[in-house]
């Protein structure tokens, strides 16, 4: 009974230890992912930090819709050296929401680049 409580313990603070350096919602700043601050991110690192941060949801029952669509470490390290810096970073976000908005709408019947109002009506 005493070793049930003592792993108890011991998961109840690793999650809130992985809860303080992970954010729950929205995007992950790069400082997140940069575990030794040493400013760039290893395959280690992104994904080390990607996994805690979906257990850390699974265990608070948090849906996660797009894990699958997630992008691989290989697609933010332009240059291919092993290492994301921030700027490759904050490149590709920025990459993967231009082309999200781009994407937002089509589908529903709208013509790219015409609002609701504008669209022929044949």
């Amino acid at each position: 009974m005493k070793t049930l409580r003592i792993a108890a313990i011991s998961v109840a603070l690793c999650s809130f230890l992985v809860a303080q350096n992970t954010p729950n919602k929205g995007p992950m700043p790069f400082s997140s992912f940069d575990l030794n601050n040493d400013g760039v991110i290893t395959s280690e690192e992104f994904y080390k930090v990607r996994n805690d941060r979906m257990t850390q949801k699974a265990q608070q029952n948090m849906p996660m819709r797009n894990a699958a669509n997630a992008p691989a470490f290989e697609s933010m390290d332009k240059n291919k050296d092993g290492k994301i810096t921030k700027e490759e970073f904050t490149e590709f976000r920025l990459d993967r929401m231009k082309n999200n908005m781009k994407n937002k709408g089509q589908g529903m019947g709208m013509q790219q680049g015409k609002g609701m109002g504008m669209m022929n009506n044949k």
